[in-house]
């Protein structure tokens, strides 16, 4: 192939430079004034670029003592920005490694290479051809074989010629021509120029330059065919639609293996390479290709009606003009900038990962607008064309850069000028007044470069911007895997909810010619229209709106003419406002603005009414009737009833509600509900005045809530007078004011406690609030423990314990008096800190987050819902489940903060699947906001590095997660392990395992109801042996509707029952008696909530299954075998477990 030739473009760009004329047009407003002569010198090097300082070892690792060096006012300097240069620089290396990793291998560039060459010696022997008419052109080609990809409409009549001659340049063009293609790439695009002798100067118009381009381009194939053959490059020819611009179809050839050793191949390297017949540059007159210009003339039915402008048409047009052009306008930056070439790379894999390329069905914004877009910014791009980049940034730099002009900067509102003239020293300037269409607008040849892009996928793209911008200012945790490496870019993660909508072939049927020539395509059209419907019905509700086909097809065979392709499907994403989403009123205009209340009862139809609101004002609102599906969905199939198609709403299907089924529905308030959580909350605070008011020895100084269904994160909603519910009892922590009078013993201080608790008990009997003392043995060598429950007249229970400003001290001094027994008295402390005071740090925390986050407290229900149906909830902690939960909300990177159960169920799925917990921490920084909260609110990078070495500490001692597995620290939990230390290895593998499944299931199968049911089935074939139960009823008693009845039709709970523990579920009991008895030597799993058929499995723990020498005490039952050792006798613990469940037993299925 010819070499790329960088000629001075000066020549050809001097004629379009002299009309300086902007598309002003758009709307009425001055010609924009060139300046930026007098710009500063740029500064070649910053202060990020410092990447070669070696971090110093502290001083206490050194073996002697240095003399302290005088700090000079530069060094203060560097300390200061020490956060954000160990970023950078730390970034810098795993950049390089990144790069090395994804960079094309040279063997692949020197095959690619001669193919190119090999391919331009093809080209240039194709033969010539002159002055063809549209039959002749038609009769030259077998249609069975080769058919013209006309544009449509296909031409029947013309009255020019169509001729083949040799391309005035054939140039290697995109990121292989620009030399920042990566492993990610899969093709390479040449550009054939076609002879400007072959167009007249209105050929722009009405398809005909694309018509002459598209015989140009089958010419080509069909002699490409035979000459591939006879030189060895067996090629299989393809139509490609270019970014998926139906307009620009080109040729994809895709290598074919062969047994001739002489043949050339280039399977191996995954390219396919295209051809591109490039529009002559400068032929057209740039202005009047204007976006707002009309260049397709169709007739219509009232001659005086002005043509819509065709924006899509004429900017493939202009753009199929500029391949080579700004190649080299591209190449003149590279050649300036070291860092230019590795940012445009990574500029490429951040897109990718976030699913946008250049193409039109992914939002259009790929690698080549980012590197136009930096270029740009190199030049100026701020409000008064100051330089938002310099020349002397690092690849880092330049790609933080340009991510923070997308994520600060509006391209929609406003717009970015630029001049694309080598040489020319005007600068790029932002200007506030835009055209309400992303615009990056080219002075020079009247472009503009976002043309593929809408208002919707530019508003995506800002938002993706936003987040990565956050993560890379973040200073205390690596961010770079979630920037880089992480795929993000499965719809149901990405979005809070997730629709399908078939659209009729009526409707399609309806495309009249004037949306043809403004839309080009129906699926341009429908997705427009969609986008204007929805935006104007759910306004404030949602915040992003996403729409695309779900079947499109760019490649097709060279045999047909276009591809054969149903648009009829399309998923529609929506990012909700957790504030807005779930109001049931939307609010319009007041009474007194009679416009703006017509076009508001006109959109609305037949729901629009006026009302009164509570401030006295009278307003035009719709009411929405709450159902167990959202409040969006509802609105969305009305008004796509009353303005797309008539009963389309049949045709559209979320999985919304499947999840939501998924969550027990209580006998009162709907399965999302907060209001039940509210009435405890209420009820507490109730009992907390009564308390701290009682006349006591001692006065209570406070009552601290610690249970889950007071921080709304209870698997079932707190339902009064339901004891049945495994989470009746709400805990509490009961403090008095401080005394010295407390003993200073363990044992007798609890006695004191006891005796406080029997007087708060005898003073609670003279009120309406029912109480009793139980003992405890939560706390293991401490038998003195004692509770007051407290049932009261709303129809909740509360635990109270007591703790003492001695407790913690009795405790730590048992831990350091303890010699041998040191680890067991710090398991006994873990404990102690986990019930009385990580708990309520944790319940303070975790209430406030689920406030704030509205989607978290359905999101943690069905998370344990999940857990329950896999048996696995009786392992975990409710701390440390709610703890998990909420990492997508703290911290969703890759993802956005789900606000739908949906969304926030399969991203900590996700979180689960992919979390190496033997290599990695989970950190969390438990702030409501990453953007918003003060600094002081956030985890320091101390506190980091606190919880990092306390996590390499315990992987120091166990690097293979024998003994501790899930590690998850925390402000109020720097160690870790507070609600982990319990879990084995069995349990923490199997989570990861049956989240794996479930996540992959989803990815690979979609989400559908059986797809779903299957996820919450357990696996019970993995056990040693699974112990079936007698079902007992206690669905209602627990405050669950009972599936398949309404609720009308269950009477209420309005009372306890004379003795609660007739209500206890007998099953948990087996369930705790069975683990007192085995369970060191069997991990016994259940669900831990009512169910109809519930199971007991067990799992042998594998230590336990090998032979062993007989010794006292081994803990476990035994029998001797044939060589004088012993093995654990399995049909006797068998006959055991089944004497102690007695009538509960229905049977016992036993692995063979």
């Amino acid at each position: 192939m010819a070499k790329r030739k960088l000629e001075d473009t000066n020549e050809a760009s001097s004629d379009l430079a002299k009309d300086e004329t902007e598309f002003t047009s758009f709307s009425d407003r001055e010609e924009e004034k060139l300046n930026g002569e007098g710009h500063e010198d740029e500064q070649e090097n910053s202060d990020e670029e410092e990447s070669d300082e070696e971090e110093e070892e502290e001083e206490e690792s050194r073996p002697t003592k240095k003399p302290k060096k005088q700090l000079s006012a530069q060094d203060v300097q560097v300390a200061r920005e020490t956060a954000e240069l160990f970023k950078s620089n730390i970034f810098k290396l795993q950049i390089d490694e990144l790069l090395k990793e994804i960079k094309i291998k040279d063997t692949h560039v020197v095959k690619l290479e001669k193919v190119l060459h090999r391919l331009y010696d093809l080209i240039s022997q194709v033969p010539e051809v002159n002055d063809l008419s549209l039959q002749q052109v038609e009769a030259m080609f077998n249609s069975k074989k080769i058919v013209i990809p006309f544009p449509d409409p296909k031409p029947t009549k013309l009255n020019y010629k169509f001729s083949y001659l040799r391309p005035e340049d054939v140039a290697l063009v995109g990121s292989f021509g620009l030399k920042t293609c990566t492993t990610s790439s899969r093709s390479i695009d040449v550009a054939l120029t076609m002879p400007k002798s072959l167009f007249q100067p209105k050929d722009y118009l009405n398809y005909r330059a694309l018509y002459k381009r598209a015989f140009y381009l089958t010419y080509l194939s069909q002699q490409l065919i035979p000459l591939s053959k006879k030189n060895n490059l067996p090629i299989k020819i393809s139509y490609h639609y270019l970014n998926g611009d139906v307009l620009n179809p080109v040729l994809s050839l895709q290598s074919i293996e062969t047994d001739n050793p002489e043949d050339l191949h280039f399977n191996k390297t995954k390219f396919t390479i295209n051809l591109i017949a490039a529009l002559p540059f400068g032929n057209f007159e740039c202005k009047k290709l204007l976006p707002d210009k009309n260049c397709i003339r169709v007739q219509t039915e009232n001659e005086d009606t002005a043509l819509p402008p065709t924006p899509i048409y004429n900017s493939s047009i202009l753009s199929q003009t500029s391949y080579d052009y700004y190649l080299k306008y591209l190449y003149t930056i590279k050649k300036t900038t070291d860092g230019f070439k590795d940012a445009c790379i990574l500029g490429r894999l951040w897109l990718q990962q976030r699913g946008f390329t250049s193409d039109i069905n992914k939002g259009g914004f790929g690698h080549f607008e980012f590197a136009m877009l930096m270029s740009i910014l190199l030049n100026g791009g701020g409000v008064e064309g100051n330089k938002i980049l310099l020349h002397g940034f690092s690849s880092y730099q330049l790609f933080k850069g340009v991510v923070k002009y997308l994520a600060t900067m509006d391209l929609t509102n406003g717009y970015l000028s630029f001049s694309s003239l080598i040489g020319e020293k005007t600068t790029s300037v932002y200007k506030s007044e835009g055209f309400q269409v992303p615009t990056v607008f080219d002075k020079n040849i009247k472009l503009n470069l976002l043309w593929k892009m809408t208002r919707s996928s530019y508003q995506e793209l800002q938002t993706k911007a936003k987040e990565t911008l956050l993560l890379l200012n973040d200073v205390v945790t690596d961010r770079f895997d979630s920037i880089l490496l992480q795929n993000s870019n499965f719809n149901q993660l990405k979005y809070d909810l997730v629709l399908n909508l078939t659209i009729p072939d009526k409707l399609i049927e309806s495309f009249n010619p004037l949306e043809k020539i403004s839309f080009i395509t129906f699926e341009n059209y429908i997705k427009n229209k969609l986008s204007i419907i929805l935006k104007t019905a759910l306004g404030d509700r949602i915040s992003l709106v996403h729409i695309e086909s779900e079947e499109t097809t760019t490649t097709f065979p060279i045999n047909k003419r276009k591809p054969n392709t149903n648009n009829s499907s399309y998923i529609i994403g929506l990012t909700l406002n957790a504030e807005e989403s779930d109001k049931l009123v939307t609010k319009g205009p007041n009474n007194e603005d009679k416009e703006a209340g017509l076009k508001f009862r006109s959109f609305w139809g037949s729901k629009a009414q006026l009302r009164r609101f509570k401030d006295g004002t009278i307003q035009h609102c719709v009411v929405w009737t709450a159902t167990n599906e959202p409040i969006v969905l509802t609105i969305m199939k009305y008004v796509l009833d009353v303005h797309l198609y008539q009963d389309i709403s049949m045709n559209l299907t979320s999985e919304i509600t499947h999840f939501n089924n998924k969550l027990p529905v209580p006998l009162s308030g709907t399965s999302t509900s907060l209001a039940n959580f509210t009435a405890l909350r209420n009820s507490f605070e109730q009992l907390n005045k009564v308390m701290v008011g009682l006349d006591l020895p001692l006065n209570i100084k406070s009552v601290l809530p610690a249970s889950a269904g007071v921080r709304y994160t209870s698997l079932l909603q707190p339902v009064p007078f339901a004891v049945s519910n495994p989470d009746f009892w709400n805990e509490c922590i009961l403090q008095f004011e401080s005394s010295t009078r407390w003993p200073d013993e363990l044992s007798t201080l609890e006695k004191t406690k006891t005796a406080f608790l029997l007087k708060i008990n005898e003073v609670l009997k003279k009120t309406n609030y029912t109480s009793f003392i139980t003992k405890d043995d939560s706390i293991p060598y401490n038998e003195n423990i004692s509770l007051l429950n407290v049932l009261t007249p709303e129809g909740y229970g509360f635990k109270f314990r007591v703790l003492t400003e001695r407790d913690e001290v009795l405790y730590l001094r048992a831990v350091d008096n303890s010699g041998k027994n040191k680890a067991l008295l710090q398991d006994v402390y873990l404990k102690f800190n986990a019930k009385y005071l990580g708990v309520v740090k944790h319940t303070r925390t975790i209430s406030v987050l689920a406030q704030h986050f509205h989607g978290y407290s359905a999101t943690v229900r069905l998370f344990k819902q999940w857990l329950d149906s896999q048996l696995l909830l009786s392992h975990f902690s409710n701390e440390l489940i709610e703890l998990i939960a909420i990492k997508p909300f703290v911290d969703p990177a890759p993802y956005s903060i789900p606000h739908s159960v949906e969304s926030g169920f399969l991203q900590i799925l996700n979180f689960l699947a992919t979390w190496n917990w033997k290599q990695d921490p989970l950190i969390l920084d438990l702030v409501k906001s990453t953007a918003d909260d003060k600094l002081s609110d956030k985890l320091t990078i101390q506190a980091y590095r606190v919880i990092q070495s306390n996590f390499d500490k315990i992987r120091k001692s166990d690097p293979l997660g024998l003994k501790t597995q899930l590690f998850i620290g925390s402000k109020d939990d720097p160690s870790g392990i507070l609600w982990s230390n319990e879990i084995t290895l069995p349990i923490a593998t199997r989570l990861t395992a049956l989240s794996r499944a479930a996540i992959n299931l989803i990815k690979t199968q979609g989400i559908t109801e059986s797809n779903l049911d299957l996820i919450f089935t357990p696996a019970l074939h993995d056990y040693d042996f699974v112990i079936h139960l007698k079902s007992s009823d206690l669905t209602v008693s627990s405050g669950i509707l009972p599936p398949n009845t309404f609720k009308n039709l269950i009477q209420p709970l309005t009372s306890f029952p004379e003795d609660i523990t007739t209500k206890y579920d007998l099953t948990q009991a087996y369930f705790s008696e069975l683990n007192d008895k085995f369970g060191n030597s069997i991990i016994f799993s259940i669900r831990k909530f009512p169910c109809n058929d519930n199971v007991i499995c067990g799992l042998f723990m594998p230590d336990h299954l090998s032979k062993k020498k007989f010794r006292v005490n081994l803990g476990y039952n035994v029998k001797p075998t044939e060589d004088e050792s012993v093995i654990i006798n399995k049909d006797a613990i068998y006959d055991q477990i089944k004497i102690m469940g007695g009538d509960l037993i229905k049977s016992i299925d036993i692995k063979k």
